[in-house]
Order: structure tokens, then sequence, then C-alpha cells
């Protein structure tokens, strides 16, 4: 059941983009809010990351079990619209759109304003000449794909629905905590966050490297495969670059090179439908 919820789940976002009647976020902030109101939890802790995350974990995970018992279809709906909630947010297709645009104008100016919806610390995109935005949306655009599907589908398939909340709580909540925290060092949930994202970034780049250039790929994705310093996003702009062959290429940017990592990560993604499916169909 869980690869058919992925399949509509995925069919869903690419129909609509953006899911705003379903991932709403205001109970999140609220939960955020109380949690932090409480005289114990004012500033940000490993005790308040758990809580934010397990407490809505928990629940949503007794209400499956008791909808199990009678009522299976509800329990269909409510893991297909938990998982819709868990995917990233904004309309994607949009946002590379507008930013491809700008590239075929050549209409730098513009395309380093809409590059920023794919800046990691959701600030201003700090490059400032072609060749920075290059290895920026490199780095920034594979990562917004991966955390909108591919880790989200991940954690699902293997146990469920909470498992996929838990992941969207902890970037939620790393998101509200951006500025609060002095410094990255001092944000538990980016440690959670790359310890869920260790393995399936890592099957990813294995993926990406036989839908595209394998041997380029795979040498970046071995170079990088136990380390435990390298950030997801610095290790999806490697194993992207040698899958498009990209290592010695030009160091220009242009609306070609956005293109061809959409169509990377789309073959990707159909490969991992396609081994999910002939599990489900061995299982």
């Amino acid at each position: 059941m869980n690869f058919l919820i992925a399949l509509l789940a995925i069919i869903t976002l690419e129909a609509y983009g953006e899911l705003g009647a379903v991932q709403r976020d205001g109970w999140v902030r609220r939960w955020h809010k109380g949690l932090a109101t409480i005289t114990f939890l004012a500033q940000p802790s490993i005790l308040r990351l758990a809580l934010f995350v397990a407490v809505p974990v928990i629940v949503l995970h007794l209400v499956l079990a008791v909808l199990s018992h009678q009522w299976g279809f509800l329990v269909f709906v409510l893991e297909l619209l938990v998982l819709l909630y868990a995917m990233g947010r904004g309309n994607l297709d949009t946002q590379i759109a507008l930013f491809t645009s700008d590239l075929e104008r050549e209409d730098l100016q513009t395309a380093f304003d809409d590059a920023a919806v794919f800046n990691l610390s959701h600030r201003e995109a700090v490059a400032d000449r072609s060749e920075d935005l290059r290895e920026e949306i490199f780095a920034s655009l594979p990562y917004r794909i991966f955390e909108r599907t591919f880790v989200v589908i991940f954690w699902f398939y293997l146990f469920g629905a909470p498992a996929a909340l838990a992941y969207r709580l902890l970037a939620l909540h790393g998101d509200m905590d951006i500025d609060e925290a002095d410094a990255e060092s001092s944000r538990p949930e980016l440690k959670w966050l790359w310890l869920l994202e260790w393995l399936p970034v890592r099957l990813l780049g294995l993926t990406v490297g036989l839908v595209g250039n394998f041997s380029y790929a795979a040498g970046a994705v071995r170079e990088l495969l136990f380390c435990r310093s390298t950030g997801t996003a610095e290790f999806l702009r490697r194993a992207v670059k040698g899958a498009l062959g990209d290592i010695q290429a030009d160091k220009t940017l242009n609306h070609h090179a956005v293109s061809e990592v959409t169509l990377l990560f789309g073959r990707a993604m159909t490969s991992w439908l396609v081994v999910i499916a002939i599990l489900v169909i061995l299982s």
C-alpha cells in the first residue's frame, strides 16, 4: 500500500505543483511557539527539538494504529495526506521555470534574485558572478528536489507516514530556528537531518550515476561515501556534476544546465519507482 500512496503523492505533486491546501504550517508554528514559552524550554535545545518532533509523530502513530483495525480506507487517506504534507514547500516547477527563463533571456540580475528561493539558508543568494551562481545552483537545486521528494519517499516506504512527518518537522524546525541560533553547530536539527539524509542521498548519488555518467558520478560518490563532514547539498553537487559529465565542463551557467539537472532527477525518480515496484511484487 505504501507504494500506491507514494505513487499517488508524486502524481498529485506533479499535477498541482504547490499543495498549499494540504501543507499548512500554522499548527507547527503554534506548537513551536508554545514549547518556547515553557521556562526550561525557552532556549533551543535537544529536549525541545525532541518534543517538537516526537509528540506529533507519536500522536499520528497512535491514530493510525486505532484506525487500522476497522477503518482501512481512512488509514490510506490519512497516510496520503501526511505524505503530501511532508513533501517540500512551494511550487518548485514554477520556481525553476522562472529561473530558466531568466537565463534564456541572459538576464543575470533577475536570475540572481530568483535563485535566492533555492538558497539553503533561506536568505538572499550570495553569488555575485555567473561562476558563483553556477556552483550555488548545482548545490542548492539538487538538494531542493531531493528534500521535496526523494528523502521523504524513502523513509515513507520503509517506515510509513510517521517517519515522513518526522523528517519534515525537523526541516521546519530548522527553518523556524534559523534566527535563534548563533551558529549552525548549535542547531541539533541540522545534525539529525544530516543523519536522516545520509543513506537516501548516497543511494540517490548511485542512482543519478546509473542514469547519467556513471564513471564520474561513481568517483564522486566513492570519495565521499563514508565522509562524516560533507553536507548533503555538497554530496549532491558532486554527484550531479559527475552524472552530467560536468567535471571539466564550462563554468558558466545557462538554461541547458538547469534543464539537464531536472531531467536527470526525473530519470532517477522513475528508477526509484521501478525498483520499489519490483520489491513490492517480490514481497
